[in-house]
């Protein structure tokens, strides 16, 4: 940010305190201050960096994230009206390396964050304002994907313990109930580490597969649990820690599932009575959590930036990098949101099964990229690119999803294309 007038100052955000270098306006390190983790401390340091300064001279605060230990140093220099930057930690790792500093050091990761933004490298970009609104479903809509998370690693270690005790379960062809499901916790519930299966009757196993709706095919699949059940050699004492391992596993399975189902409602709520959240519901593809992380995560961006801009922000555009030694490969860039690039991808993978539009666009895709080593998936991303179009004026004009008319739309294209050919 070579800017006449301009005068940086990094921060280095800790628990207890925060590390502030402030830069010269040739961008050199001019002063280093310490402010303890307190709104009042950090305002009167903020204050007297201002005062520092010439009054001709505008102050802008970079920041490594504006949540967690960075919140409140956000907070305070957006309510005295400083502008406030972010890095991408990834990106400062690798200034660190081109710096020469070869170990982590809160007054030299403020300067090196300061040097970041003034140089204008990859990974800056301004913080953009947000509502409370939007700052409370930001933060349910990440609750929510750490929780699905945690429901996804402890469905794994239930799948190392299950791999031990009855391998079968998780070959591919086992036709019976999967780590994870409510038919298995049923099961593990009624006969904990499956002791005592092996002399049930079937009719006993059936009623509870009735439950999970196996419908004609529970007979069958009780007589395979019972068969497994007959089939299992681990006895004594490591049985049993490893039917409290499995008891354990599926508590705090059973605890991300109420959780999950709280959150989604809470969710589902927020985006249905907003009123941009209810034209994002139209668009196939895109559901309560997708649109509630659209809503928190994007619409603050696309309000106050263009469509090639915000498509970056969502890391949908894949920038050229190239340096002497790789070919020139298209990536995606660094410093996107990885939250709406997911929401993006996800909510693509949805639409092809419900929409045909977004599913000829996809299948034109996976020809044109039939020579990439994942055709699947940079097909995927290109429709994630055209999606984001389409969301991005629903977010910012008063247009409404039209389905016929991006039907009309595709065959104009089509039938464009065929005249070019011909």
């Amino acid at each position: 940010m070579k800017e006449a007038g301009v005068r940086i100052v990094g921060f280095d955000c800790a628990e207890d305190d925060h590390s502030a270098v402030l830069l010269s306006e040739e961008g050199e390190f001019e002063s280093h201050t310490k402010m303890v983790n307190q709104r009042d401390e950090i305002e009167g340091g903020l204050s007297q960096l201002l005062l520092a300064i010439p009054e001709e001279h505008e102050l802008v605060v970079v920041v490594e994230s504006k949540r967690s230990h960075g919140r409140l140093v956000t907070d305070v220099a957006t309510g005295l009206g400083i502008r406030v930057w972010q890095v991408n930690t990834v990106a400062l790792n690798h200034f660190r390396d081109l710096e020469g500093q070869p170990r982590k050091d809160d007054e030299w990761d403020a300067y090196l964050a300061a040097r970041m933004l003034f140089n204008r490298s990859r990974g800056c970009r301004e913080i953009t304002e947000t509502t409370n609104e939007e700052k409370g479903l930001s933060r349910l809509t990440r609750s929510h994907a750490r929780l699905k998370d945690d429901r996804l690693q402890q469905v794994l270690r239930l799948r190392a313990a299950l791999l031990e005790l009855a391998p079968e379960m998780l070959h591919r062809s086992w036709s019976g109930p999967k780590a994870g499901s409510k038919a298995l916790a049923y099961l593990l519930q009624r006969w904990p580490g499956f002791g005592g299966m092996e002399k049930a009757q079937l009719r006993s196993i059936e009623k509870i597969l009735h439950r999970c709706r196996y419908g004609s095919r529970a007979g069958e699949v009780a007589k395979l649990l019972r068969d497994m059940a007959r089939r299992i050699s681990i006895e004594g004492e490591e049985r049993s820690a490893i039917t409290l391992e499995l008891g354990f596993l599926l508590e705090q399975v059973k605890v991300c599932d109420v959780a999950l189902k709280k959150l989604s409602t809470e969710i589902s709520n927020r985006v249905e009575e907003h009123p941009i959240g209810v034209k994002l519901l139209e668009m196939p593809g895109i559901g309560a959590i997708i649109g509630g992380v659209l809503l928190s995560e994007l619409f603050p961006v696309a309000r106050t930036t263009t469509e090639a801009k915000s498509a970056t922000y969502s890391g949908v555009t894949p920038l050229s990098r190239k340096t002497g030694k790789t070919p020139d490969n298209p990536r995606l860039a660094r410093g996107n949101n990885k939250h709406v690039l997911n929401a993006l991808y996800q909510s693509g993978v949805s639409a092809i099964k419900c929409s045909a539009v977004d599913k000829a666009y996809y299948q034109k895709k996976l020809r044109d990229y039939s020579g990439h080593p994942k055709p699947h998936v940079a097909a995927f991303l290109a429709l994630a690119r055209q999606r984001h179009k389409v969301i991005f004026k629903l977010m910012t004009t008063e247009a409404r999803y039209d389905k016929e008319t991006l039907i009309a739309r595709h065959l104009e294209r089509m039938e464009e294309a065929r005249k070019a050919g011909a």
